[in-house]
């Protein structure tokens, strides 16, 4: 489900109200990203040629001016570039990132996601903008890497059926 938007961006939208490429999510006629993908379009998709309808997914910003996309290249071609996403993660609020942040600086991160939150924690927003963040510089053709300080700091004994954003970190 969650990989729907890319099924469905991988085609260019057939309506001429519409018509964006490739890559981007539809448009409203008003110039804003439409709440959902057109039915002509995510029709294009086998998989979802029965569904009512495809939310446009939230990194996509409905609502808000739209604005071309990078196109996804070719499933064949070489990476456009690499880049490096870090995560750093404390339990307590008295605790200090300092020492994961210097790490992550020296490892060459672009940028850093960080947050405060207990191991407990079953979600973890900073984490899931980090993997929101690397699956879009993904379709746009550039290799993305999650950098961590230590394993731990995604949390003790979690497996990728507890926790669906370390399935998206394995792929």
């Amino acid at each position: 489900m969650s990989d729907d938007f890319e099924l469905v961006e991988g085609n260019d939208c057939p309506m001429s109200s519409c018509a964006v490429p490739a890559g981007s999510p539809c448009r409203t006629g008003r110039g804003k990203v439409a709440v959902q993908y057109h039915t002509s379009r995510f029709r294009l998709v086998p998989s979802l040629a029965k569904a009512l309808s495809v939310p446009t997914l939230s990194a996509r910003r409905p609502g808000s001016v739209w604005v071309e996309l990078p196109r996804p290249v070719a499933a064949d071609a070489a990476p456009a570039g690499h880049v490096r996403i870090g995560y750093a993660r404390a339990s307590t609020v008295r605790q200090s990132l300092d020492a994961q942040l210097d790490s992550l600086k020296r490892a060459g991160v672009a940028r850093v996601f960080s947050e405060k939150i207990s191991t407990r924690a079953t979600k973890r927003p900073e984490l899931e903008r980090a993997v929101a963040l690397a699956g879009e510089m993904r379709v746009s053709g550039v290799a993305a890497t999650i950098v961590v300080h230590e394993h731990k700091r995604l949390g003790p004994s979690r497996t990728m059926e507890q926790d669906p954003a370390l399935t998206v970190l394995a792929r």
